[in-house]
C-alpha cells in the first residue's frame, strides 16, 4: 500500500501526536481567514482569492469543542465561499469532521479526487434543511441518511484508494458502503451551497485526518437481504417481511428525499407500515447498515 502525505498536513500546527492532522480552530483569532492563517493545509478553490469572499473565517458563533469553529455560508445558487482542506493521500484513511447546520439552513461538501481542486469529484454530499442527507456519485444517489437540524453531526469517512471503497458513518452509526471513485483523497471541499431552496449556512469543527485499516468489502461478507413486501401498488399500508432482526425501513421520493423512516425489529415475522402518501412512484429501502435492498413502490388510491 502506498501512502502519500502532503507536506501541508505534516507541518501544520494542527498536527498532533500520531494523528496526521487535527484542527479545532481554537488557535486562531476570530475573523481570521482560514486559507491565509491555515495555509498550506487550507486553500481557496481558486488561488488569488485568499482573504476575500471565497475564503472562510473563524467564528465564535458556534463550537463543538473549545469556543471557535469555521463558518461556511453562501447563496442559493452556491458560493462564493469555497475552501478546501488539501490532502493528496493514497491508501486507507479516516476523514472525520463535525458539522452544525442551523434549523432552516442547508449544507454541502464534496471530496476531490486530486489535490488540485476541480480535477474530479469523488462524491458530493447534500445536507438538506429537512434533515435528509444524500450522497451522490456522478449525479446518482448512492446513500441516504438523516440528521437533526440545529445539532452537531459527526461525519466519518473510511476511504481506501486501493480497494476503491468508502464506509460512511453519521454520529458513529454505520450508514453505507459506497464505491470510492478516485486515485487520491485529494481534499475536502467545503462549499457555500445546499439544497437550492434554503440558504446554505453551516459550521465545521474538530477535523481529523488519520491512517486507518484497509477498507474491506463488507457487503460480500454478509448474507444478502431476503425481503418481500406488498401489496404493490399500495394504498394506505404495506406489509414487509425480511430476514433481519434489526432494520431501518425508508420510503424515498424519486428525488432521493426520505418521506417515511422507521427502525423495526419485527420484520422476520412480517410487519405492516401505515402509509399517508400521495399517489406516485416511490423507493422502498430496507437496510441493516451493511446490506441494502431497494425496490419500486407504487402508491395508487
Amino acid at each position: 500500500m502506498k501512502h502519500i502525505l502532503l507536506l501541508a498536513l505534516m507541518v501544520t500546527a494542527g498536527a498532533i501526536n500520531a494523528q496526521l492532522y487535527f484542527e479545532d480552530f481554537d488557535s486562531y483569532a476570530v475573523g481570521d481567514y482560514i486559507s491565509v492563517e491555515g495555509a498550506p493545509a487550507w486553500a481557496v478553490w481558486t488561488a488569488g482569492n485568499e482573504g476575500g469572499d471565497m475564503d472562510a473565517q473563524i467564528t465564535d458563533e458556534a463550537a463543538l469543542s473549545g469556543s471557535q469553529s469555521l463558518k461556511i455560508f453562501g447563496n442559493l445558487a452556491g458560493g462564493p465561499m469555497d475552501v478546501v482542506l488539501v490532502a493528496g493521500l493514497e491508501g486507507a484513511y479516516e476523514v472525520t469532521f463535525n458539522m452544525l447546520i442551523p434549523a432552516g439552513n442547508s449544507g454541502y461538501y464534496n471530496v476531490q479526487e486530486n489535490q488540485i481542486p476541480g480535477t474530479a469529484w469523488a462524491f458530493e454530499c447534500n445536507l438538506n434543511a429537512d434533515g435528509t442527507v444524500n450522497y451522490n456519485v456522478d449525479g446518482l444517489i448512492v446513500a441516504t441518511g438523516a440528521y437533526t437540524p440545529g445539532s452537531w453531526l459527526k461525519i466519518t469517512h473510511y476511504i481506501d484508494t486501493d480497494s476503491d471503497l468508502m464506509h460512511l458513518y453519521l454520529d458513529d452509526e454505520y450508514l453505507a458502503q459506497v464505491p470510492y471513485d478516485g486515485g487520491q483523497v485529494g481534499g475536502v471541499n467545503f462549499y457555500g451551497a445546499g439544497d437550492g431552496v434554503n440558504i446554505p449556512t453551516y459550521y465545521i469543527d474538530d477535523v481529523l485526518v488519520d491512517l486507518t485499516d484497509p477498507v474491506v468489502d463488507n457487503v460480500k461478507l454478509t448474507t444478502p437481504i431476503d425481503c418481500t413486501f406488498g401489496p404493490n401498488p399500495a394504498q394506505d399500508f404495506v406489509r414487509i417481511q425480511a430476514n433481519l432482526d434489526n432494520a431501518l425501513v425508508r420510503i424515498l421520493g424519486l428525488d432521493g428525499k426520505v418521506v417515511l423512516q422507521e427502525r423495526r425489529n419485527d420484520l422476520v415475522s412480517g410487519s405492516e407500515f401505515n402509509l399517508d402518501l400521495d399517489n406516485g412512484i416511490y423507493l422502498l429501502e430496507v437496510t441493516n447498515g451493511i446490506n441494502r435492498m431497494t425496490q419500486r413502490l407504487v402508491i395508487q388510491k
